[in-house]
């Protein structure tokens, strides 16, 4: 077996770009990793990287090969949660497979939380290697995903950040394995038979693409399903083009006007703003912060991470710090995060 850390590529969602798929193929190789593609991975059955069974077929006979050391999503996309079915069914008849480290994020939310509770694997939020902006993310962000990759050497640019808590701040130091991810995918989970134990964790969630009034869908799903019960915190990492809808409706009625003379000629009459457009501060601070103090769970916000602008790696189902004055660390490193001092 070669000294290099061999790493196993399926699709779990989406049809893959072949291009870029090709480029962050070799951009991994060319880091002198040993990169096995499963040849699942180009397939297509309607949209997704073929059917379901070969999907999870392709996920499962590479998490038993005991020759590769890290399996690596190639894109997220939709469909993985269709998968879990199928994945509970394989581990049933075959046991579950040795432990490695799943790297991935977005649609790999819902495979992170099936294998950390399933299967014991370490997992890794970070991005896939069919990203256009695979190959071109800041040396300091490549530098911290591929040390968590090899085991050993990460460095992470959150640490330096400081966060924002939204309401209510800790009195005092949390100590607390941090899980979580994709937030649409999050709140896929509740009311299923996967539907994470969140007691005594702090959550992660970020977002793209969502607007304001889908991520308060969200958190009240999680939460009507009892889905932040026992949460030590919540840490927001980045929201990118998540924005308030701008709607506009007839202008209303002015002195000296009658609803008779206005209402035939509704069609043509000027169009003004319905309400107040709120920015991502605001709404985040509204459905967050209220969240906060009504479940008396501190929040915080600014964790560079996410769907962009930030990219940086995030370990989940470890042992994190989080400082009453808004720090979050890792002090707690296993085997795979080992920092050099």
């Amino acid at each position: 077996m070669s000294d290099r850390t061999r790493i196993g590529i399926v699709a779990a969602s989406s049809v893959v770009p072949s291009l870029e798929f090709q480029i962050g193929v070799e951009f991994l190789r060319d880091h002198f990793f040993d990169v096995i593609v499963h040849p699942q991975t180009l397939e297509q059955h309607f949209t997704f990287a073929g059917t379901d069974e070969q999907r999870a077929g392709a996920i499962f006979e590479f998490a038993c090969d005991p020759e590769i050391q890290v399996l690596w999503m190639a894109r997220g996309g939709y469909g993985a949660a269709r998968l879990l079915p199928l994945l509970d069914e394989l581990t049933a008849r075959h046991g579950v497979p040795p432990g490695k480290l799943l790297v991935g994020y977005s649609d790999v939310t819902v495979l992170h939380e099936y294998v950390r509770i399933r299967w014991g694997w370490e997992t890794l939020h970070a991005p896939m290697p069919a990203a256009a902006n695979f190959t071109t993310m800041p040396e300091e962000t490549l530098a911290a995903i591929f040390s968590c990759v090899r085991i050993g050497g990460a460095r992470f640019a959150w640490e330096k950040t400081k966060l924002t808590y939204l309401d209510i701040a800790p009195t005092g130091v949390i100590d607390a394995e941090l899980i979580g991810g994709n937030l649409t995918l999050w709140a896929s989970l509740m009311g299923t038979a996967y539907q994470p134990i969140v007691d005594g964790k702090i959550l992660f969630f970020e977002d793209l693409g969502e607007a304001a009034y889908r991520i308060d869908r969200y958190i009240t799903q999680i939460d009507q399903s009892g889905g932040f019960g026992g949460a030590a915190a919540i840490i927001l990492g980045d929201f990118p083009k998540c924005t308030d809808e701008h709607n506009d409706c007839a202008k209303p009625l002015q002195e000296g006007e009658s609803l008779a003379e206005v209402k035939t000629r509704l069609a043509t009459r000027p169009r003004v703003p319905l309400r107040k457009v709120y920015s991502l501060d605001e709404f985040t601070q509204e459905i967050f912060g209220t969240l906060s103090a009504r479940r008396k769970i501190p929040i915080a916000k600014g964790l560079p991470v996410g769907h962009g602008p930030n990219f940086n790696p995030l370990p989940l189902g470890v042992e994190y710090r989080l400082s009453p004055d808004g720090y979050l660390q890792l002090p707690f490193r296993g085997e795979r995060l080992l920092v050099e001092t």
